[in-house]
């Protein structure tokens, strides 16, 4: 028992010391941009390495980004695509699962198979344009959030949790009159508030970082979320100098040391509303994850 005791000791202070430096490897470059959004841009351009503390604390470049009307109305059009995503995805894959988890649904395996074949395999990027470009949704909303509303991994999740329910649960519904919406609403979602969380903790993460496919199927500015617009303005040098003429700044323009400030600060801000939202779903993502896995 002794023996075993220290072994467990020591067990329990290699992880402890393992997690602390993960932990503080994945911290330090958060607080790195934190820091340098927070800091001059004449001090930030003389500094060196890693900044953990703001250099002459200024938000200047936060003063910048929030000037710039695409900012605010990347916000707005990124609220829109994933608040209308996250309802469709979860209600639609939602449905999908329950429906794939009947026994009695004819061809459920081979429905099955056809998903996760996709997981593998897909059409490529060209068919996907060809195809959103027939149905006439180019510089729509709906070619954002119509391709990300389902995805297999999502719909396995579901699928494998409605399994898990007790058949008796729907065998008493349905004795009672109800029908498959009803069991669905009032029966498998109140048991499923974990996994439905997970699933919407997913869809929003995705859609809030997602800037590809918007630049690929959008090409009207005024449609653009705040991951793209973000994307533009750090990718090109003339960023900053685009977010002055915006807010009508100075005839003389930022500078190349403000455009490095500011392409910190609008990193700050383009993640800050997922750093809001995080903890409060949190509680959900293992619990969710895990009944959704593993069939019990």
């Amino acid at each position: 028992m002794s023996s075993k005791s220290i072994g467990r000791k020591i067990f329990i202070s290699i992880n402890s010391i393992v997690l602390i430096v993960i932990s503080v490897i994945c911290i330090i470059p958060i607080i790195h941009v934190i820091m340098s959004s927070l800091s001059d841009p004449v001090a930030l351009s003389t500094s060196r390495g890693l900044v953990l503390w703001p250099r002459k604390l200024s938000i200047e470049g936060y003063r910048e980004v929030l000037k710039a009307a695409s900012v605010w109305k990347g916000y707005a059009h990124t609220l829109i695509y994933v608040t209308v995503q996250t309802v469709l995805g979860v209600f639609f894959t939602s449905l999908g699962a329950y429906v794939l988890s009947r026994k009695h649904l004819f061809l459920r395996n081979g429905a099955m198979f056809l998903i996760t074949f996709t997981m593998m395999f897909n059409g490529g990027l060209i068919p996907n344009y060809l195809l959103m470009s027939s149905l006439g949704l180019l510089d729509t909303i709906w070619a954002v959030i119509i391709p990300g509303c389902i995805t297999p991994m999502n719909l396995i999740i579901m699928r494998t949790f409605f399994q898990s329910i007790p058949d008796s649960l729907e065998e008493s519904a349905k004795l009672d009159g109800a029908g498959a919406w009803t069991i669905l609403f009032r029966i498998y979602y109140p048991l499923s508030k974990a996994s439905l969380a997970v699933i919407a903790l997913f869809l929003i993460v995705a859609q809030w970082n997602s800037y590809f496919i918007a630049m690929i199927y959008l090409q009207d500015r005024e449609l653009w979320p705040l991951q793209l617009v973000l994307k533009d303005l750090i990718a090109t040098a003339q960023g900053a100098a685009m977010l002055s003429s915006q807010s009508g700044g100075g005839s003389s323009g930022l500078t190349v040391m403000m455009t490095k400030v500011v392409n910190y600060a609008v990193i700050v801000v383009g993640t800050l509303p997922i750093f809001c939202i995080y903890p409060f779903v949190q509680k959900y993502f293992v619990k969710g994850v895990m009944i959704g896995s593993i069939k019990g």
